[in-house]
């Protein structure tokens, strides 16, 4: 007796435990609002590609995704800060991925310092905002709860020769060092810029 009720005790609570642990359903998201009544999301500010040229311009796209309650305005101008944060970032990683500046002997070169200094800081003029766009939609969150997002993008555009003549100006400053290092450096910024693709041929 004492074993039939313990087989049935385990049952139920099996049984409930099973009922309790459900996985969350996550169902597709749903467009409920774009920028301008737009009927689509234009293929730009989907994000697949980031940086290329355009009609002489290096552009970048800068997508992100806030509360569904943010507002329009305040979404698409954190993605153009961002975006210009992120111009400068792939420069830097760019030049230092390439091998110029992985030398030990260039660690404390005055041209080497100018320039990270000024990646870093961010201090890129000339930078417009071109397009934008944004959408609200409802999707669902890691739990499977529909929540309501807002996702933006803004295409931000500076001239090639104007984001040139700055770095160049980085590299320069008031001279002094190694004008080897400043030659790779100034090498290094006009083949990432070289193999960054026209957007004529995509």
């Amino acid at each position: 007796m004492k074993v039939t009720a313990m087989v049935i005790s385990t049952f139920l609570f099996s049984g409930c435990f099973s009922a309790k642990v459900q996985q969350p359903e996550f169902q597709p998201s749903r467009v409920l609002e774009r920028i301008g009544q737009a009927d689509t999301t234009p293929p730009w500010a989907t994000g697949m590609v980031t940086l290329f040229q355009e009609h002489g311009d290096i552009n970048y796209v800068e997508t992100i995704t806030m509360s569904g309650n943010a507002r329009p305005e305040a979404c698409n101008n954190a993605a153009a800060d961002l975006g210009r944060v992120q111009i400068l970032r792939q420069v830097r990683d760019a030049i230092t991925s390439s091998g110029q500046v992985a030398e030990s002997s260039v660690t404390g070169d005055p041209a080497v310092e100018r320039l990270m200094a000024f990646l870093s800081q961010g201090r890129l003029t000339g930078v417009k905002l071109v397009a934008r766009y944004w959408e609200r939609r409802e999707e669902s969150d890691e739990s499977g709860m529909r929540v309501l997002r807002m996702a933006c993008a803004s295409r931000i555009a500076i001239p090639r020769n104007l984001l040139e003549s700055q770095l160049q100006a980085a590299i320069a400053g008031q001279g002094g060092g190694n004008a080897q290092i400043r030659q790779k450096l100034l090498d290094a910024q006009s083949q990432f810029l070289d193999s960054i693709t026209d957007a004529a041929r995509d």
